[in-house]
C-alpha cells in the first residue's frame, strides 16, 4: 500500500494538470441529478473544466478537503472528511460507499459517473483493488471521467505491473486531456518498456 499511496503523491502533479485542462467540460447534457441522495454540490454544472480541475485535486489531495465542498453535496462532501479516504471514521467510509455504489450503477448520467469515480478511488485506497477497478473503468470508459481513466493506469501499473492496461488507460487520459503531449511521453516510455523484456514496468518514472 505504500507503494501506491507513494504513486500517488508522485503522480498527482500531472493529474490536476490534466484535470485543469480537460476538453470536456461538465454540463447539465451530461446527466441530471437522480433521485435519492444528492452526490453533486448545486453549483457543479456551472463550473468550468479549470474550476472543476482544481477543486478535485484540492479535495484529494488536502487533508482539509477543501475542494470537495465545491464538487459535491454538504452530505457527501462531510462524509468524505470524516471518512479521509480510508483513513478515518471506517462507518463513514462504508456509508459513503454504499451510497456511491447504488448511484454508480443506477444510470448513466454524469452525477452517477462521478459517483463511481469517487468510490473507486476509495476503494482503491483501501485496498480492496478488483471492486476499485470495476468502478473506475464505468466511469472512464463509459462516463469518460480523466480521474477515473488517470487511476485505472496508475492502478494496473502498481497492483498488476500489466503494462498494456496501463498503456491503454493512459492513452484514454490523453485523449481526455487539453495537454496531450505530456502524456504521449508518458505513453511512448511505457511502450519502450513493453519492447524491452529487461524493463520492469514498476521501476519506471514519470516527470
Amino acid at each position: 500500500m505504500k507503494r501506491v499511496f507513494l504513486a500517488f503523491a508522485l503522480w498527482l502533479g500531472l493529474c490536476g494538470a490534466a484535470f485543469a485542462m480537460q476538453d470536456t467540460e461538465p454540463s447539465e447534457a451530461q446527466g441530471q441529478n437522480s433521485t435519492g441522495v444528492k452526490i453533486l454540490s448545486d453549483g457543479f454544472y456551472k463550473m468550468s473544466a479549470e474550476e472543476y480541475g482544481k477543486a478535485k485535486v484540492s479535495c484529494d489531495a488536502s487533508h482539509y478537503y477543501i475542494g470537495c465542498d465545491k464538487i459535491y453535496s454538504p452530505r457527501i462532501s462531510q462524509f468524505i472528511k470524516e471518512c479521509d479516504f480510508g483513513n478515518g471514521k471506517y462507518s463513514t467510509c462504508e456509508k459513503l460507499l454504499e451510497t456511491l455504489n447504488t448511484k454508480c450503477f443506477e444510470k448513466n448520467g454524469r452525477e452517477n459517473f462521478e459517483a463511481c469515480d469517487l468510490a473507486g478511488e476509495i476503494l482503491i485506497k483501501t485496498s480492496r483493488i478488483p471492486l476499485g477497478l470495476e468502478r473506475l473503468v464505468r466511469g472512464c470508459e463509459v462516463g469518460q471521467i480523466i480521474n477515473s481513466c488517470f487511476l485505472c493506469a496508475l492502478t494496473y501499473l502498481h497492483y498488476s505491473f500489466d503494462i498494456d492496461e496501463v498503456i491503454k488507460y493512459a492513452t484514454m487520459t490523453r485523449d481526455l486531456a487539453h495537454d496531450k503531449e505530456h502524456f504521449n511521453k508518458i505513453i511512448k516510455k511505457l511502450q519502450d518498456c513493453k519492447a524491452d523484456k529487461e524493463c520492469n514496468p514498476a521501476k519506471l518514472e514519470f516527470q
